[in-house]
């Protein structure tokens, strides 16, 4: 006995397994079009529709019983399915075998895909992008037997949707960089990167799926054919029927990012054509226009990565996910911060010294920073001693003094002990407590322990602290022997 399932909508050219909508010149834009190379100079008109799939369904087929449908679209339908010989629960794509065309030679594009997923299983082995165990054809269906996830992908967590924490969804597009580093290397773009292709595992996972219209690269890196994709989700020159290199994937993973940030779809537009001038013509949206409360520096990088100029981009998924790990690093330590946690890390920005630092960059020194309280005569640092603390004051009042005279009175949001920390040389001054004085202290091994950029940051400002002491301290040291004058 057979399940008959039959679309009923018309159908894009090129579809994903969970796109099975009608896709005209006014449809929305995140269903993946086709467009001939030779038109591809202007953005799309009219995108023709085909025959929606039509088929019957089996129980089974191979060795694989079929239960739920998870999911269908124009170049197969996905069903859970058991395999009972090894005892497992697998997914399986099912699509109907596509002979050429009599008169142009040319086979349907269902077929391609198939064939296009069967190169690329034959390729890509990596936790990070899902694993096929089998395929074939039987009667007149093909089938691709893939490992099934137990989760969901990232188009219930993206546009309209809750969203997943920041520091969660930057784990999840660097895991998405190691996969897309990995198919690069084998000559593999995926050309199709977007929300839906992307399954988050119950487990933690992160899996990259759908390589239906991947291309080979040449030995330049770069693979040229028709223009293919999703909309939204397209490069400037996968839009124009350009070469695409992995500059132009690393653009799509750019726009999820921008998604999975804002909840929403970084271009609009209500006809595909004009989506497609948008997105070649317009300079994407700022992230800290639109998440002010995100760090400058996560805009930085959205915005690198979707620049126009494909070698203004990240050139590789290594060089995407360095640039997100320590923000990403920065932004976990937030998220496990408590309320008050929270309110003391903004009440340090705050302080003068802080001022310049974002709220992941002060938790990292709270971090590591030990807290220490002394009381009013208390000697903080001694002259001709060694010191290697580097200190925030906190609360209180302290006196500087050089060879007996004072050459400074610092308070709250002031710093001792730049010297030491940075030559490692005797202090030349002596700083002692004139109140109760509350301290926030690191050592050195605290930089090193620290992201690239941020210990650049510390140092920078820690040094500029340092410079602007000495010269602070040799105006006052004059106007005193003027005033004793």
């Amino acid at each position: 006995m057979k399940n008959v399932l039959t679309p009923t909508k018309p159908m894009a050219v090129r579809a994903s397994a969970d796109t099975p909508r009608p896709t005209s010149a006014a449809a929305s834009a995140d269903i993946p079009v086709v467009q001939t190379a030779a038109k591809a100079a202007k953005p799309a008109g009219e995108v023709k529709s085909v025959k929606a799939l039509d088929f019957d369904v089996p129980e089974k087929i191979g060795k694989y019983v079929l239960q739920d449908k998870l999911g269908s679209g124009t170049c197969g339908i996905v069903f859970k399915a058991r395999d009972d010989m090894l005892g497992r629960d697998v997914a399986v794509k099912l699509s109907p075998i596509g002979k050429p065309d009599v008169s142009t030679g040319k086979v349907p594009g269902a077929q391609r895909a198939f064939l296009t997923e069967l190169f690329a299983a034959g390729k890509l082995k990596h936790p990070n992008i899902v694993t096929v165990y089998d395929a074939g054809q039987d009667g007149e269906l093909n089938y691709l037997v893939m490992e099934q996830i137990n989760g969901y992908s990232l188009k219930s967590v993206g546009k309209g949707q809750k969203l997943l924490q920041p520091f969660r969804a930057l784990e999840v597009i660097i895991e998405c960089c190691h996969a897309l580093d990995y198919a690069h290397a084998q000559g593999i773009v995926h050309r199709d990167i977007k929300p839906a292709n992307i399954m988050m595992g119950r487990d933690g996972s992160v899996k990259l799926l759908d390589f239906g219209i991947a291309v080979k690269t040449s030995v330049d890196g770069t693979a040229a054919g028709p223009t293919l994709g999703t909309p939204n989700y397209m490069s400037p020159e996968q839009i124009r029927g350009k070469a695409l290199g992995p500059a132009s994937d690393f653009y799509s993973l750019g726009t999820v990012l921008f998604e999975l940030l804002t909840g929403k779809q970084l271009f609009k537009a209500k006809k595909v054509k004009d989506l497609f001038r948008v997105v070649v013509g317009e300079i994407a949206p700022a992230l800290s226009d639109i998440r002010p409360d995100l760090p400058d520096a996560l805009s930085d990088v959205v915005a690198k990565a979707l620049n126009k100029l494909p070698d203004q981009r990240f050139q590789s998924g290594r060089e995407f996910a360095q640039a997100l790990q320590p923000i990403a690093e920065q932004m976990r330590l937030m998220a496990k911060r408590s309320r008050q946690q929270l309110l003391l890390i903004r009440q340090l920005r705050a302080l003068d010294f802080f001022q310049d630092f974002d709220e992941g960059e002060v938790a990292l020194f709270l971090n590591k920073a030990i807290e220490t309280s002394c009381y009013d005569g208390d000697m903080l640092i001694d002259e001709g001693a060694t010191s290697r603390q580097f200190s925030v004051i906190t609360g209180g009042v302290v006196v500087v003094r050089r060879k007996g005279r004072v050459v400074q009175i610092l308070g709250e949001g002031d710093t001792i002990g730049e010297f030491g920390f940075i030559h490692d040389d005797p202090s030349p001054l002596r700083v002692i407590a004139q109140s109760n004085v509350s301290l926030l202290s690191v050592n050195p091994d605290f930089l090193a322990e620290l992201p690239p950029a941020v210990h650049l940051h510390y140092y920078k400002r820690i040094s500029e602290s340092l410079v602007h002491k000495i010269s602070s301290q040799d105006r006052l040291v004059l106007d005193l022997e003027f005033s004793a004058d």
